[in-house]
């Protein structure tokens, strides 16, 4: 059977690391010319000659190669006899690899000679022997000793302590001559100077990561393989703004470390200051005199004019030759000809300069540039949006995928002049691999990579403001150095692509995502490895599937093949696409979509597929879709309770009541998204549920049936949620409710129409009753405390019982009364109320429509024990005045004798009379009985035998009965009939002798006879 091409990497990725190498001057030059990949290049024209002319480059909008820079390098006439061709580009572009490949092009010659200044060579050592290295001169020999003098004597901290002391002597030997505006005080020795004066500064500009230390690294040490490019000149970042401690400093050093960090014009011209003092501090820190670098150099031209010679000056980093730029510059573009004669050798240089660093070159440098080659070569050539390069980037790439196959050993053992192998050639799978995965115009494979996942990754790497950037640098060490040496074993393995490689590459805002519907396929399919195949249908397919050769694609990286269950669907050629094509909502059959729901499933479409927080206008939209679903179907019947209107449920259960979390969404409550009773996450299926009811709400055929079947389940699901978030929000949970029910308990019991043990339906009817029409006939028998209580709940009573009543009823009609009571649900949360008759609530959460009605109800305890005292009082005061068993005779016996005593002589006032015998009559209607029985409840709770919790309650009991009015009857009767027997028997006690003393003695035997009869004991009253 044949081998399969699966999980095969035809590469070793430890050879690949080794080859693939980001810095141009760092392989060989057998690997440098096998991944060599032609050039995309713009001429710049240069306006003026001035820096803000430099800024504003007028670019040709047609494309030159390497071989038109060459040979315009190389025959380009200047009238002067000095040539500069600056070669611009930010970082990574490929500047030094241009530079360099013009090296390998051009070589020494009797009538050429060619100096070439490495970006690797940084140290001024270096530098100074490649360009005096045939100058024999006093002059070189002395410039020579000196640098080599001091490159062997000092360390790098010390030139690092010798550069930030020049630094500060050239700062303050600036002057504020000739210079206007705000930065003027950065001058001079109370300047920027101040700055680095100050040892706490010096300190933390001196730190090995700063500018000065790499930067006295360099000047002594050529840069090593591996080693981090340094920063070309001071930045903002330089500066000591973030101090720690800036109390530290000097005052005057504060002072200016604040101005510079609060005002960014002023910040930029202090590192303008800094990098204008460099050049010159970097010659006072080697002891180089001014001008000795330009005189050797003219020693050098002249000593080429004289052997006839013309000198190629190629310098593939200018930014990093400290200490001699401006005087290289003077070389460069100093005419060869004075007064008619050649005197020095004509001269071009190629000049790779950062487009920043060219824009800050001096202005007569500038000036010389436009009047004699007018432009320069521009390396930030984005590639074609339209096209998207994939040509251009496959053919760049490919190389250095045949060299990393091939390996750094085999290409240096190519002869000079051969043509570099295709790896591909004899590998045994080229067929079926390049048939899935492509190849280059010039034949070498693509694997791991298609055009597709190229560019995904090219535009992954480039930077965000110009993803269409293709910066070789960046895209070698990021992106093919990161997949041949990092990803080698998880391709052998089946595991990729895996999430490291998804974490490197984020999908570039131009490129298209996974569109919802596939991404719904792929959640469903391959539920444990959604990134994965998303990935994979992203970057592989285009975000499409099926795309072109997905099937054997998929097999080389071992994953499983799609799980559908219709049949096969038809086969899309990969081809780049439309963004509109995403854009284009689902036209719905009948009426058409409008522009406003065309938006939001586009919304919709782009939060389930992009990284960003999406929907900001439609999700508000589909939150209440998601909470009318619940409150729509909800039954109001477990527990039974009175429905709610929709815009009482606005705070409760809506849009915006943060019920509804949909991860990724913009708007919405700010709320922890785990304690939201509906959450949806970023996926493609809800994505595809969104779009189904939004469109099913405004009136369209959903997409699918199977979301409205969701929609109701969700219903049928948050059930419990919606019914917790009505009873907390109405504060009607159960245990709410016990203290509600409790509190009606204790206000009815203050009433006299609830008391312990009562039974269990009269004591639903005393708690659900409102109060109204509830007045104690006891009334003043109730001590004063009991009474305002009474009165205060019975205030609030009515709202109360209302929020009882509706957390366990329903009425007819949204505003109509409560009429039908869930009992099933009440009479167990009653129970527990009347466990307890006491509010004793510690530290428990209460509702407020609770707490309103229970004001004073925690002296409860105590107004039990002042109204059984009161009681007791009473009690004792009655039976002063009868005894039990006469009750049936004390009324008539008062009213005979006041019949007697008028006949006697013993009158009484017409209002005497009047309040006496109505009080008689209410006496006579009452029912004497209440004392006999107030008496024998007092005495039985005093026998009560129980523990604490059974005397409470007896006490209660006795305390709350109502007695009605015949205690207040009575009492009132016997006092006044008492007062006025007592003044009857002193008035028959003061009269003496005759008639009126046989009228006192008969007045006393009368008052006698009367007194025996109230204080006679029989054993039950009549």
């Amino acid at each position: 059977m044949a081998e399969q091409f699966i999980l095969h990497t035809c590469w070793h990725a430890e050879e690949a690391g080794q080859t693939i190498n980001t810095e141009a001057v760092s392989p060989s030059r057998a690997i440098f010319l096998a991944t060599h990949a032609p050039f995309r290049l713009r001429r710049s024209r240069l306006t003026g000659g001035t820096r803000e002319d430099a800024k504003n480059l007028e670019r040709a909008a047609d494309l030159v190669d390497e071989e038109a820079v060459l040979s315009d390098f190389l025959t380009r006439k200047s009238d002067t006899g000095a040539l500069l061709m600056p070669i611009v580009g930010e970082s990574g572009t490929g500047k030094s690899h241009l530079v360099r490949w013009v090296r390998e092009r051009v070589a020494d010659t009797p009538r050429r000679k060619v100096i070439y200044l490495e970006k690797g060579k940084t140290s001024l050592k270096a530098v100074i022997a490649e360009l005096l290295a045939d100058l024999e001169s006093d002059n070189a020999a002395e410039l020579r000793r000196t640098i080599d003098q001091l490159s062997s004597s000092v360390e790098p901290e010390a030139l690092a302590r010798r550069l930030i002391n020049s630094i500060e002597e050239e700062l303050s030997n600036t002057t504020q001559d000739g210079v206007s505006g705000p930065a003027r005080v950065l001058r001079g020795p109370r300047g920027v100077a101040v700055m680095l004066q100050d040892p706490h500064v010096r300190e933390h500009m001196l730190e090995s990561t700063r500018f000065i230390p790499q930067l006295a690294h360099q000047l002594l040490h050529d840069r090593r393989d591996g080693e981090q490019q340094r920063p070309e000149r001071f930045t903002t970042e330089d500066l000591p703004l973030e101090f720690g401690d800036i109390r530290k400093v000097a005052q005057m050093t504060a002072g200016l470390l604040k101005m510079l960090g609060t005002n960014p014009t002023m910040k930029i011209a202090a590192v303008d200051l800094l990098n204008e003092c460099l050049e010159a501090a970097v010659k006072r820190a080697f002891n180089m005199g001014s001008g000795s670098m330009m005189s050797a150099m003219e020693e050098v031209r002249r000593e080429y004019v004289r052997q006839g010679r013309e000198i190629i000056l190629l310098v593939e980093d200018f930014a990093l030759i400290q200490g001699m730029q401006r005087e290289l510059l003077d070389v460069m573009i100093e005419p060869a000809r004075r007064e008619g004669v050649e005197v020095l050798a004509r001269i071009r240089t190629m000049l790779a300069v950062t487009t920043g660093y060219f824009q800050s070159l001096p202005e007569t440098v500038l000036t010389r540039l436009h009047a004699t080659v007018g432009y320069v070569y521009d390396l930030d050539a984005p590639l074609n949006a339209a096209g998207r390069g994939e040509d251009y980037m496959a053919s760049f790439v490919a190389r250095y995928l045949n060299a990393a196959r091939i390996g750094g050993e085999a290409l240096d053992a190519v002869s000079d002049g051969a043509e570099v192998p295709n790896h591909c050639a004899s590998c045994h799978f080229q067929t079926e691999c390049h048939a899935a995965f492509g190849a280059s115009n010039e034949g070498y494979g693509l694997y791991p990579f298609n055009r597709s996942a190229l560019s995904r990754a090219v535009h992954s790497t480039a930077p965000a403001e110009a993803p269409h950037q293709f910066v070789p640098r960046a895209v070698l060490g990021s992106v093919v150095h990161k997949v041949l040496v990092e990803d080698a074993k998880p391709i052998r393995d089946g595991a990729f692509p895996h999430q490291g490689f998804i974490e490197r590459f984020r999908r570039a805002k131009i490129d298209d995502p996974l569109d919802s519907a596939t991404l719904d396929m792929v959640e469903s399919a391959y539920p444990t490895e959604v990134d994965r195949y998303r990935a994979f249908l992203e970057f592989w397919g285009n975000a499409e599937s099926p795309f072109e050769g997905e099937a054997a694609v998929r097999l080389a990286f071992g994953l499983a093949p799609p799980k559908t269950s219709g049949g096969p669907r038809p086969r899309t050629p990969h081809r780049p696409k439309p963004p509109v094509e995403r854009d284009k909502a689902p036209e719905a059959v009948g009426s058409p979509l409008s522009q406003s729901l065309r938006s939001w499933l586009r919304e919709i479409e782009d939060w389930a597929t992009k990284d960003t927080d999406a929907m900001p206008n439609v999700a508000r939209e589909l939150r209440g879709i998601a909470a009318d679903a619940v409150t729509q179907r909800y039954g109001w019947a477990d527990p039974l309770m009175n429905s709610m209107t929709k815009d009482a449920l606005k705070s409760i259960w809506s849009s915006t009541s943060g019920v509804v979390h949909i991860r990724g969404a913009r708007g919405g409550l700010k709320v922890d998204p785990e304690s939201v009773p509906i959450q949806f996450a970023k996926t493609g299926q809800n994505a595809q549920f969104f779009k189904s009811v939004l469109l099913l709400s405004q009136g369209h055929p959903p997409m699918a049936m199977d979301s409205v079947y969701r929609l109701a389940e969700l219903a049928e699901l948050k059930t419990a949620d919606f019914t917790a978030a009505v009873l907390a929000n109405q504060e009607i949970t159960d245990p709410e409710l016990v203290l509600g029910l409790r509190v009606s308990l204790i206000g009815a019991a203050l009433a006299g129409r609830a008391w312990p043990g009562m039974p269990e339906a009269e004591m639903v009817d005393a708690v659900l009753h409102d109060g109204k029409g509830w007045a104690r006939e006891d009334f003043s028998t109730r001590v004063p405390l009991w009474s305002a209580t009474l009165t205060e709940h019975l205030t609030k009573r009515e709202e109360l019982v209302n929020r009882i009543r509706n957390a366990v009823g329903i009425s007819q009609g949204e505003r109509g009364k409560v009429r039908l009571i869930d009992a099933a649900h009440l009479l167990p949360l009653l129970q527990q109320a009347a466990q307890d008759w006491t509010w004793q609530v510690g530290d428990r959460s209460v509702p407020a429509w609770v707490t309103t009605a229970a004001k004073g109800f925690t002296l409860l305890p105590s107004m039990v024990n002042e109204q059984l005292d009161a009681l007791r009082d009473l009690l004792a005061a009655l039976r002063r005045r009868v005894a039990r068993g006469t009750l049936a005779k004390v009324v008539p016996a008062v009213l005979d004798a006041m019949e007697d005593a008028k006949q006697h002589g013993l009158r009484l006032t017409s209002a005497q009379i009047e309040n006496l015998r109505t009080l008689a009559t209410d006496a006579q209607d009452a029912d004497w009985r209440v004392i006999t029985e107030l008496e024998d409840d007092l005495a039985r709770f005093a026998d009560t035998t129980g523990g604490d919790s059974d005397r409470t309650r007896s006490e209660i009991t006795v305390a709350v009965k109502g007695r009605g009015p015949a205690l207040p009857a009575i009492r009132a009767f016997l006092e006044v009939s008492n007062a006025w027997l007592d003044e009857a028997l002193e008035s028959a006690k003061s009269r003496t002798g005759g008639h009126e003393a046989e009228t006192s003695d008969n007045l006393s035997s009368l008052v006698r006879e009367w007194a025996e009869i109230v204080c006679s004991e029989e054993p039950t009253d009549g």
